[in-house]
């Protein structure tokens, strides 16, 4: 399995209980996002509903039509450190120079 197969699990709010998994390659637009009540800076990406591999992660289908682009959080303690890893850096890549610095020294 190649590193972009692998299954990554994501929530829908960085607080909720409800996971799903999904495969990395198909996490877009990955960036660092601070949520409102939130400790710190937690990664976020999107994700279309019909990419989740396993769990659920609620949203409203019905009445709208789909695929829908879902915005979710990926924590560090719910995946590998591989994983999470190749999620930062991808986020990482997403921040002008002084903030990655800042990040690095935070980690």
């Amino acid at each position: 399995m190649s590193e972009q197969d692998a299954l990554i699990c994501v929530q829908g709010t960085w607080n909720g209980w409800r996971t799903a998994e999904v495969r990395l390659r198909d996490l877009e637009h990955v960036h660092w996002l601070q949520p409102n009540r939130a400790p710190r800076q937690l990664v976020h990406g999107y994700i279309s509903c019909m990419d989740m591999v396993s769990g659920d992660i609620p949203h409203e289908c019905d009445g709208t039509p789909g695929p829908h682009r879902l915005l979710v959080c990926v924590i560090k303690h719910h995946n590998t450190s591989a994983v999470y890893a190749e999620v930062a850096r991808r986020a990482n890549d997403t921040l002008p120079m002084p903030q990655r610095r800042q990040l690095a020294r935070e980690s």
